[in-house]
């Protein structure tokens, strides 16, 4: 329905769309954005009136925005539109943006998020986008609103006449339990759907804790920067309660580049929930070098049930050349560890790393079923926009496509020194059938099936190979 509301603002969030042939694309999960939830909440804590469309948790299509768009906010008065994407998202917010420039040229637009604050001056080549905000933008936007001189607020690029200005990098928010709890009213949370073999609990969605990320690996796009700031325990706490007892969620998915970042922060929140009547099931994230197991025996009895780590590769020497600074050693301790406090590990795997040779292709397959993760996740290695790979890449001249649809993990970005893109898809197809399709993970996995989410969740994610295992064979045939 139409209204006649005035709005400071109106974010969008455009929606992603996995290619066929990707494994994503089967298991298409889709969630509420936290970002923007956060710059909308805190907006309105501050006296402002926002509202949010998110495309992506609406699965509201490109063709259909438009319409959409129009029959919630046609009658409404307002001045910007703030659109937030990442690498993979930006050609649909391009898209969306100029169809809403072209219906009303005076409305001014926002770009912000990873994306945007990368490449800055390349959205602003294109004639809807009228301001980027760099990294966080709660403190930006807010001066924006109130009206102060643009060139003054840190953190924004704009165009004036022909030239491009940026104000440099945005004032970052050191404590984020300043920021109210998510408002998750704004957007349609019923909505949530989880990625297969990441919920032991429905209805399941997702949380960011911290900002910022200390290491210094060189693929990660680090637009808000290394510097780490965190919600305290008791702060996470408070959010879960709203979603467990508001909105009735029970599964929560910790999207923190590294959740175990602060080990006492941790621990003090598993003891929060272990001494709570909230029964909720988690999963994070994390390095292999941040790995206590006394820890990990505590985040068990809190509800962890998986946590994904940054393999990336099992070769020492590729390890060092993207800066990882672990060790292979330390991926075995990892993963040994994890499972022995009874929590599943997944090993998230990059094929295509600087060094990567077929021989260590092989040899990470062989490691990988060696190690016996209970899941793994496997992607093409993908220089995003923010990281120092992309950053050398473009540097000298060895970008191969600048069509950001295809920054998703199976397309090669950046010609290969030792392997063709030919042998980068077949390994990529290869490590989940030679791992998937071996008789005692399949029997181990039907084996820990003790409930019907379990068996309804095995059948999703067995279904989810055969696109990648067919995708492959229909390339093959056309070769012939």
């Amino acid at each position: 329905m139409t209204n006649e509301t005035k709005y400071d603002i109106i974010f969008v969030v455009p929606r992603y769309r996995a290619k066929d042939g990707f494994i994503w694309k089967a298991i298409e999960y889709r969630f509420q954005s936290p970002g923007v939830l956060s710059l909308a909440t805190y907006l309105n804590s501050r006296g402002f009136n926002t509202a949010i469309l998110d495309c992506n948790l609406e699965q509201i299509s490109d063709d259909d925005f438009i319409s959409v768009f129009n029959e919630r906010f046609g009658t409404s008065d307002y001045k910007y539109i703030g659109f937030s994407a990442a690498t993979q998202t930006i050609n649909s917010a391009y898209i969306l943006a100029e169809k809403i420039k072209s219906e009303r040229s005076k409305v001014q637009i926002l770009f912000g998020g990873a994306h945007p604050s990368a490449l800055p001056e390349d959205v602003l080549k294109n004639n809807f986008a009228d301001f980027v905000f760099l990294g966080e933008g709660e403190l930006a936007i807010e001066k924006l609103l109130l009206g102060e001189e643009i060139e003054n607020i840190k953190g924004i690029a704009f165009k004036r006449n022909d030239e491009i200005i940026n104000t440099g990098p945005c004032e970052r928010i050191s404590d984020l339990d300043s920021l109210p709890i998510n408002d998750y009213s704004l957007v349609p949370m019923k909505n949530c759907k989880p990625l297969v073999g990441t919920y032991r609990k429905l209805p399941a969605t997702i949380m960011v804790t911290a900002r910022g990320c200390p290491g210094r690996c060189t693929f990660c796009s680090r637009v808000v920067g290394n510097k780490l700031s965190v919600m305290s325990p008791q702060r996470i706490f408070d959010e879960i309660k709203v979603l467990y007892y508001n909105y009735g969620f029970r599964q929560i998915i910790f999207y923190d580049d590294t959740f175990i970042s602060t080990r006492n922060r941790i621990e003090e929140f598993c003891d929060l929930i272990i001494n709570s009547d909230i029964k909720i099931s988690w999963t994070c994230s994390s390095r292999v070098d941040k790995v206590y197991p006394d820890l990990l025996v505590k985040m068990k009895m809190a509800g962890c049930h998986q946590i994904m780590y940054g393999v990336e590769s099992f070769n020492a020497q590729v390890l060092k050349n993207i800066n990882k600074k672990t060790q292979p050693e330390d991926i075995h301790f990892a993963i040994k560890e994890t499972q022995k406090a009874g929590i599943e590990a997944r090993a998230a795997i990059m094929l295509g790393n600087p060094g990567d040779t077929i021989e260590i292709l092989e040899d990470n397959i062989k490691q990988l079923k060696k190690l016996n993760p209970d899941l793994i996740q496997v992607t093409i290695t993908t220089p995003i926009p923010g990281s120092q790979m992309f950053s050398e890449a473009m540097t000298h001249n060895q970008i191969l496509t600048y069509d950001w649809d295809k920054y998703e993990g199976s397309d090669q970005i950046v010609k290969h020194e030792n392997i063709s893109f030919e042998e980068l898809q077949k390994y990529y197809r290869k490590t989940y059938i030679k791992y998937y399709l071996r008789p005692s993970f399949i029997f181990r996995t039907l084996f820990k099936a003790n409930s019907f989410l379990k068996i309804k969740v095995l059948i999703i994610g067995g279904f989810s190979i055969i696109p990648v295992i067919f995708s492959g064979l229909g390339k093959r045939k056309k070769r012939k």
